[in-house]
């Protein structure tokens, strides 16, 4: 089921890249057209979907693990991979942003976004790594998780779930937590500790305690209602949410609307696989291994060449010719990945496992 899930992971990541590229056509003034919309309305979402891939891969490469040495082991793999892909871009991120985004950048606090830490967005230099304060979140739980004894591993997350849901249901429709008059009377860290998101990552990992013995027959419907949920997802966020939903305020129906399809996405793939039916080989991996490179960069690829003129230069182009601009420039942050992920962030990898002394 690896190269189905490292072709989703590509997939999420590229959606993200295309949702970030569409508000700079947006910029140059030119129409964003039919793909960069649909990038607008359900791009965002690619984050959900690596949330549910974390939980589901999570138990499933730690299934009969247990005890103190398993879960140090596990956490030590987790920290090797997140710093050794995250601090490259942080850095370049600190050196692009004080040239193209200096307020943002003396606003940032570079040490905390330098270890993760979690922080309100306002204070983290690359932005799309708040997303990695939870994976930091989700892999200090799962630990936690793996001293327990693997029988009662399962009823535990099911349990996880289940109080996670009804906090944030009530908190969201009931006590109205979330809504703009009420958001910031509540501290940072009573949103981030019982956050919706943990739904996604649970949740990926109870699919995986079911998928050990479940049936295959279903899987072509499963990636087809995920598919068809997504794009209803995007719809209500552009009709109801008025392309909102990605916002704190909506995070509980975010979750909802998009973290149920990511799960059936997620089934639906690892079913088909296990059916004979599998993404390319060699491209899957490849750009699934990139995912991680791509999802830190595109944004400081986009502000390095907003900064240098890019932007205004296409202020005069046919709507047509920009989008193309951007796809093309998309294809060339993928590409540009891929190049660094074989030559810099796989020795990199095997550098921080050596020093964490990692057992292979």
């Amino acid at each position: 089921m690896l190269i189905n899930i490292q072709f989703l992971r590509f997939a999420a990541a590229l959606a993200v890249v295309v949702y970030h590229a569409g508000k700079h056509v947006t910029a140059t003034g030119a129409d964003p057209g039919w793909l960069f919309r649909a990038g607008e309305a359900v791009g965002f979402a690619g984050v959900d979907v690596f949330f549910v891939i974390s939980g589901f891969i999570m138990f499933h490469t730690t299934r009969e693990a247990a005890g103190m040495p398993a879960s140090m082991d596990f956490l030590k793999r987790r920290l090797a991979r997140i710093y050794s892909g995250y601090w490259p871009f942080f850095l370049l991120a600190a050196i692009v942003f004080g040239w193209a985004r200096p307020d943002h950048f003396e606003q940032s606090n570079l040490l905390t976004s330098f270890l993760l830490w979690p922080m309100p967005l306002n204070k983290v230099l690359l932005d799309v790594s708040w997303t990695l304060t939870y994976e930091m979140y989700f892999y200090l739980l799962f630990t936690l998780l793996l001293l327990l004894g693997v029988r009662g591993r399962a009823p535990l997350l099911a349990g996880l779930v289940v109080l996670i849901a009804v906090i944030n249901v009530v908190r969201h429709f009931l006590w109205h937590d979330f809504s703009p008059e009420r958001f910031y009377n509540h501290s940072f860290a009573s949103h981030f500790l019982a956050s919706p998101f943990l739904l996604e990552f649970f949740a990926g990992a109870l699919l995986a305690v079911g998928n050990a013995k479940g049936s295959t027959r279903l899987a072509g419907w499963l990636l087809f209602a995920g598919v068809l949920g997504f794009a209803l997802a995007g719809f209500a966020n552009v009709v109801v949410y008025d392309g909102g939903i990605e916002q704190g305020y909506h995070v509980v129906p975010r979750v909802l609307l998009f973290g149920i399809p990511s799960a059936l996405i997620l089934l639906g793939l690892v079913g088909l696989e296990r059916n004979g039916h599998v993404a390319p080989r060699r491209f899957s991996l490849e750009t699934g291994g990139a995912s991680y490179a791509i999802y830190l960069s595109h944004t400081i690829l986009l502000v390095t060449t907003m900064h240098l003129g890019l932007n205004t230069a296409l202020g005069n182009w046919p709507d047509l010719a920009v989008q193309l601009v951007f796809l093309c420039y998309c294809a060339l942050i993928i590409g540009v990945n891929v190049l660094y992920y074989r030559l810099a962030e796989r020795p990199l990898h095997r550098a921080f496992k050596r020093a964490l002394r990692v057992s292979h």
